[in-house]
């Protein structure tokens, strides 16, 4: 029983320092410091595949009191609650044998709600607003543009033109804002998942893969978020009550980015179906992420999709 205990105590040791060194250079370390810090809830998940959730959680710990000697309080906690959280939950989705959506989706939650607790934590550290400060970032930046493009000869008119288009922009950022911060919690979940599988993989564990790209697909479930999204942005435009109009749109916003993968996966699972050079169809996909209108045409793609089974119905089955 004592060299049974003795094995997961020397390796949560060893990930817990491991998860120290991971912090250090991402604080202390410029560029590379960045992409190191996506690899820091790796030990932690490692560790909770092999010997379950209460050891990661116990290195998850050491790890962000050793990190608050050595750095500071303030950036272990930012360390350990934006990705500790996570590597948690991977930890317990691996060694559980969760698939890898489901995985996304728990690990996406727990992101989503680390980072709202760091924005909260560091209004009420520092008393800085997250909110404020990118919305200064990105006028400053198109203020140094307009002067920038003066320099170059551009009409007073064209400047006018750029600086009420920013407007607009940054008045939709401000709208959409809680279905960015969903999106970019989904995005930041995936980069961890791929990143963890891959060590994983070459530590000799087995992970479950995702299907191919063209077989990807919503639940069914989906167009009930969907006509959610929509009654609710329609009851909020029909009475004009801002908040409610603003809770549709930014769930019709996350239903589109949802869907627009959706009609990526189609045009995949079309582009197999008639044999589209690769040529082909990287010269098309170009032209989807770059063009409004076919980027639109992809969201309803998506959802006719979801709506009929499309693929469902063209895809032979295996006797």
């Amino acid at each position: 029983m004592r060299q049974t205990n003795t094995r997961p105590t020397v390796e949560a040791g060893i990930m817990s320092a491991i998860a120290v060194i991971f912090a250090l250079i991402s604080v202390y370390v410029p560029v590379v410091g960045a992409f190191v810090t996506f690899l820091w809830p790796v030990p932690i998940i490692l560790l909770g595949v092999r010997h379950g959730f209460r050891w990661s959680v116990m290195a998850t710990v050491v790890a962000g009191v050793l990190s608050a000697i050595l750095i500071s309080p303030f950036k272990a906690v930012n360390i350990v609650v934006g990705f500790g959280l996570v590597g948690l939950v991977f930890g317990h989705a691996f060694r559980a044998g969760f698939g890898p959506f489901k995985t996304i989706l728990w690990g996406s939650v727990v992101c989503l709600i680390s980072n709202l607790a760091l924005m909260g934590l560091t209004f009420v550290v520092m008393g800085i607003n997250p909110f404020n400060l990118q919305i200064e970032t990105m006028e400053k930046a198109m203020t140094e543009a307009v002067e920038f493009y003066r320099g170059y000869g551009m009409t007073e008119a064209a400047l006018a033109q750029m600086r009420q288009q920013f407007k607009v922009m940054m008045t939709l950022f401000q709208v959409l804002l809680p279905a960015l911060l969903a999106m970019s919690a989904v995005f930041q979940t995936y980069l961890n998942f791929i990143l963890a599988r891959a060590v994983l993989r070459k530590l000799g564990h087995q992970t479950i893969s995702f299907p191919p790209f063209k077989e990807w697909s919503l639940p069914r479930q989906m167009l009930h978020f969907v006509t959610l999204a929509a009654a609710t942005l329609f009851i909020g435009q029909y009475l004009h009550h801002e908040l409610i109009g603003k809770i549709g749109l930014n769930l019709l916003g996350v239903a589109a980015i949802l869907l627009f993968g959706q009609g990526l996966a189609l045009f995949y699972f079309l582009a197999d179906k008639y044999n589209l050079s690769r040529l082909m169809r990287n010269i098309i996909l170009i032209m989807i992420l770059v063009n409004s209108f076919l980027q639109i045409a992809a969201v309803f793609a998506g959802f006719f999709d979801l709506a009929v089974g499309y693929r469902q119905q063209n895809t032979p089955r295996s006797s």
